[in-house]
């Protein structure tokens, strides 16, 4: 009772509150933070605006939500809502499942609200416009209405199709819906069109006149075929009217009969894709071979048959132009020829370009080549590149024996190497040894696979003998006079080539056998020939070696290597030049400088290289006894003997050069070497030896000679070498001393002539 006593109390109070009047406010602020803390606490459930001045409940704002889209008309924009309403679009959003919950005819779409009223409103203009245009497509109606295709073709066309909206769909075409009167229309326009055609059209080309799409016009068009065919239901097929086949079946028909061949091309051309089908269903009845671009009858096959027989046994040729369609290209020849040229045939037989030749009217051609041949091989041998074409074979067969060699020991290495580790290693792959064979046997792979790298065995190449130009030279009546224009000749040259070059080595052999013994009988005498030749000029260079030496030493040091560089020099070439024709080394040494004289021999064999280097050395060297000492070694280096100094002998080789020189001096007009052959022979009849010198040399020469000289003739030699001195310098008095020179001449050469040694002079 207490309880309720202190209830009643408490509500008397209220009570009294409530009727008093007020004697505090609260301010706005204060409310404010009321509120807000009683929604802090969950004790209210109310939503701001968006000026924060008010507030709403979620029921307010249900009811709102339905307002204004029913004031929309049954959409609107969620976006749009929200500022309408004045509340954010979080509330708006947090607030619409519990619209779509309780409110099943309202639907969200894309950030739309949409009712009930909405759609069937949508339905009825989609019924107006299919009624207006005949079909709709959900595509278009997707962009008109800004709406999901999926939601209007399910919510929309196909919930309401046959209720508000009055048509059929597509059963190819889900998305497109169309009228009866619509199809009837088109189903018309179609039949027209194709009624119309006679010859084959472009599919496209009947849709743009028509002007409707192309899936509905495959789906109507087996309904309206009765005028002809498509040849496909794809983009560029055409359609092939009835007449039109017709007319081409009897063209294909009377082309064949009367040609006996078929082109694919012309079938192309007349609109027929799958040519050989065509075909196959079109002649059945026919016996005919398939090409590559056509096909032929089996009459003409025969044909070409009986002429390739006529062929073989006249020995001729045939043409398959003449023979075949002008029309069949290269592979239907080949093909053709494949069926035709069969067994022996084949072996009697070659074909180049459009022409079929007999084996033995190519013979024949070889035949009159045989004389070209025997004349080229002679040429070859001669010039020696038979025998380097031989040296070149011996030498890449024994790089590929080399080659075989090492693949073979290797493969043994490595196949012991297997044998031994499956021994050690036992059935587990822990040991020392397999370990230690898979590291050696890479590295023998790597090391093989190098090899084989830097081995490579170079091609052997065939000696052209004989030439595509000389071989048509020769073939060059005979093939005109057989009508064959140049084109097949250049074939056929081509052809013969390397046959008559694998006769011609044939050839060659022989008769480098036949020299080989002819050469054998004459070798001896040529050695002999060329040992007394580099005997007579070793004297000569002993002789002028000794005359030098009466020189001062500045001069003589200029001689010595003027004889090197002369002399000397051309009987080291000269032995250079005889070891090449012994070892077949087709290479002449006459123009060589020191390195490629020492190149030269260095691919010499030992016993020739050895010698011939020091003796190359002196060369460049200042003394000849040095020279005289290593050529006797070169000598006999091949098989040649030098002769021993004979006193006797050398004053007769003195006296006869000496001789030569007079008889030179005698015959000479050039007025430089008047000078020269009169000082050289002064200077032999004053010191009875030899001087090999050149034209710069002779003032030292006549400075020499004033010893052995008179006055008047040092005068006259002092002269004489004045003026050509001027006359060589191409100054203003040249002439003038060149006219000088032509009248001393006489004096000079009879000074020479008669000159002789003073008596009070030592020899």
């Amino acid at each position: 009772m207490t309880d309720w006593e202190e209830v009643k109390r408490l509500a008397a109070d209220f009570q009294k509150v409530q009727l008093s009047s007020t004697t505090q406010k609260l301010s706005e602020r204060n409310c404010i933070e009321i509120i807000s803390m009683l929604i802090d606490r969950k004790m209210l459930d109310l939503i701001f605006t968006s000026d924060g001045k008010e507030y709403l409940t979620p029921s307010q704002l249900s009811s709102d939500i339905k307002g204004e889209l029913y004031d929309h008309g049954g959409r609107i924009n969620l976006v749009e809502l929200a500022k309408i309403i004045g509340v954010d679009l979080a509330h708006i959003n947090a607030q619409l499942n519990d619209v779509l919950k309780n409110n099943k005819d309202i639907q969200s779409v894309l950030g739309h609200l949409i009712d009930s009223s909405y759609i069937t409103r949508i339905a009825g203009e989609i019924n107006e416009k299919l009624l207006q245009q005949g079909q709709i497509n959900i595509g278009d109606l997707t962009i008109q209405y800004d709406l999901p295709a999926d939601f209007l073709q399910s919510q929309v066309v196909e919930k309401h199709l046959g209720k508000i909206i009055y048509g059929k769909q597509d059963k190819n075409d889900p998305k497109v819906f169309f009228t009866e009167s619509f199809i009837a229309r088109t189903k018309a326009k179609i039949k027209g069109a194709l009624g119309g055609l006679t010859r084959p059209t472009p599919v496209s080309y009947i849709l743009n006149q028509i002007n409707i799409s192309e899936k509905l016009f495959y789906s109507l068009f087996d309904q309206t075929s009765a005028y002809g065919t498509l040849t496909g239901r794809m983009a560029g097929s055409q359609y092939i009217p009835n007449v039109y086949a017709r007319s081409q079946n009897e063209w294909v028909n009377h082309f064949y009969k009367q040609n006996h061949y078929l082109e694919f091309d012309a079938l192309s051309r007349l609109g027929i894709t799958d040519q050989k089908s065509y075909i196959k269903k079109q002649l059945s009845n026919q016996d005919y071979h398939v090409l590559n671009s056509c096909i032929v009858s089996k009459s003409i096959i025969e044909r070409v048959e009986a002429d390739i027989d006529e062929c073989i046994s006249s020995k001729t040729f045939i043409e398959l132009q003449n023979n075949i369609p002008s029309v069949f290209n290269e592979k239907d020849e080949e093909m053709i020829l494949d069926l035709v040229l069969t067994g022996q045939k084949k072996t009697q037989t070659l074909r180049l370009l459009n022409y079929v030749f007999s084996k033995a009217f190519l013979d024949k051609l070889m035949k009159d080549c045989e004389s070209l041949i025997q004349d080229k091989c002679k040429v070859v041998v001669e010039s020696g590149k038979y025998q380097q074409y031989q040296i070149s074979l011996l030498t890449v067969s024994n790089k590929s024996h080399k080659v075989e060699e090492v693949e073979e020991k290797v493969d043994k290495r490595e196949e012991r190497r297997k044998k031994a580790a499956g021994g050690k290693s036992g059935g587990g792959t822990q040991g020392r040894e397999t370990k230690t064979k898979s590291t050696k046997k890479s590295a023998r792979v790597v090391q093989r696979n190098s090899e084989s790298d830097d081995g490579i065995v170079p091609e052997k190449k065939i000696l052209e003998i004989v030439t595509f130009d000389d071989i048509k030279n020769v073939l060059q009546i005979p093939l005109e006079e057989e009508g064959l224009d140049d084109a097949i000749s250049d074939e056929i040259v081509q052809y013969l080539l390397p046959k008559l070059n694998e006769d011609a080595i044939q050839i060659a052999a022989k008769i480098f056998a036949t020299t080989v013994a002819d050469r054998t009988a004459s070798r001896r005498q040529t050695h002999n020939d060329i040992q007394n030749k580099l005997n007579a000029q070793i004297i000569d260079v002993r002789l002028f070696d000794k005359g030098l030496k009466l020189l001062p030493t500045d001069l003589q040091s200029q001689l010595i290597k003027y004889l090197l560089k002369t002399i000397c020099t051309d009987v080291v070439t000269e032995i250079m030049n005889y070891i090449s024709t012994e070892q077949n080394i087709n290479t002449t040494t006459d123009n060589f400088n020191i390195d490629q004289r020492l190149k030269f021999v260095n691919d010499l064999p030992a016993e020739y290289k050895n010698p011939l280097i020091l003796v190359i050395k002196t060369l460049s060297g200042q003394s000849i006894d040095e020279f005289l000492t290593t050529i006797e070694d070169a000598l006999a280096a091949c098989s040649m003997i030098l002769k021993k100094v004979d006193k006797k002998k050398d004053r007769t080789v003195v006296l006869n050069h000496k001789h030569q020189l007079l008889e030179q001096l005698e015959k000479v007009d050039d007025l430089p070497l008047v000078l020269h052959l009169a000082v050289v022979i002064i200077f032999t009849s004053a010191t009875q030896t030899m001087l090999h010198c050149s034209g710069r040399h002779i003032s030292g020469v006549i400075a020499f000679l004033k010893q052995y000289l008179m006055e008047e003739q040092i005068l006259e030699l002092t002269s004489y070498h004045d003026f050509v001195t001027l006359m060589l310098s191409g100054g203003s008095e040249a002439e003038s001393a060149k006219e000088k020179l032509k009248e001393k001449v006489p004096t000079i050469k009879k000074l020479a002539n008669e000159y002789k040694k003073p008596v009070n002079e030592k020899s």
